[in-house]
C-alpha cells in the first residue's frame, strides 16, 4: 500500500497528524468518517507528539547525564564536576490510545480514497497525496547531526538521492576545514585521537552530497561537539 505521503522523521509525522487529525473533521461527513474516528485520530496525534518531546528531552537529558558519569568516574584529570542536568518536565501526559497510529492511518486514508466523494483536492488539504518535488541538485543539502558515542563524535544525515557525501572537520588547529572522509553510507563515527595534554576540544563538522564524484548543493549546517578524554 502506497504511503509516500508519510514523511519519515518523527518530528515531521507530528506535524502531519496534526494537519490531518484537525483537517478530518471537516470532510467527516462526505467521507463517511464518524465523529468517534475523528475524536480517536486527535487523541492520536496528542499523544504521538507528546512521547515524541518527551523521547527528545529524555534523550537530551541521558547524554548529558552520560558524559557526566564517564568524567566523574574516568576522567584522567581532576576538574570541577558540572551542574547535573534538569529532569525533562513537559507536562502531563494526554489520554492513552492504542499502540499503531499510522498503521491505522495507512487503513483509513486507503478507505478515504476509495469513497465515491472523495476528490484530489481533499487528499491535498488532508497530505494524503504525495507531493510531487522536481529534483534539482543545486539545492540538495545534507541534514547533518552529531552525538557523542563511546566518546567520539557519531555524524548522521540523510542521503536521499545522493551517490555520496564529503564530511568536513575543523579541529580547531589553525588548519580550518579539511576532508575527513568521503562515504556513500549515511553515518560517520569519527576516531581521531586527542592531542596529547589535552582535556577537552572542540571539533566543528559539515557536509556536502555527491553526485557521480561531483560535489553538488549546498554544505550542511555547520556542528560542533566537544569530546572530552576519558
Amino acid at each position: 500500500m502506497a504511503t509516500a505521503y508519510l514523511p519519515t522523521a518523527d518530528a515531521d509525522r507530528v506535524v502531519w497528524l496534526n494537519n490531518f487529525s484537525n483537517r478530518l473533521n471537516q470532510y467527516r461527513q462526505a467521507l463517511g468518517i464518524t465523529t468517534a474516528e475523528v475524536n480517536s485520530y486527535a487523541a492520536d496525534a496528542a499523544m504521538l507528539a507528546y512521547v515524541i518531546q518527551l523521547y527528545d528531552a529524555s534523550s537530551q537529558f541521558s547524554q548529558a547525564l552520560s558524559s557526566i558519569k564517564r568524567n566523574l568516574r574516568s576522567a584522567s584529570q581532576q576538574v570541577a564536576m558540572p551542574a547535573l542536568p534538569a529532569l525533562p518536565n513537559i507536562g502531563t501526559a494526554p489520554a492513552t490510545v492504542n499502540s499503531g497510529i499510522f498503521n491505522r492511518v495507512v487503513q483509513l486514508v486507503a478507505r478515504i480514497k476509495v469513497h465515491a466523494a472523495y476528490t484530489v483536492a481533499m487528499g491535498q488539504d488532508l497530505g494524503i497525496v504525495a507531493p510531487v518535488v522536481p529534483f534539482d541538485p543545486n539545492t540538495m543539502q545534507p541534514n547533518l547531526r552529531v552525538s557523542l558515542e563511546a566518546g567520539y563524535p557519531k555524524l548522521k544525515w540523510n542521503k536521499g538521492l545522493a551517490d555520496g557525501t564529503k564530511i568536513y572537520v575543523d579541529r580547531h588547529d589553525n588548519e580550518g576545514f579539511v576532508l575527513l572522509k568521503q562515504t556513500v553510507k549515511n553515518t560517520l563515527l569519527d576516531t581521531e585521537a586527542m592531542p596529547a595534554n589535552t582535556y577537552s576540544v572542540t571539533w566543528d563538522y559539515k557536509a556536502r552530497f555527491l553526485l557521480d564524484d561531483d560535489e553538488v548543493g549546498l554544505f550542511s549546517q555547520t556542528l560542533s561537539i566537544n569530546v572530552i578524554r576519558a
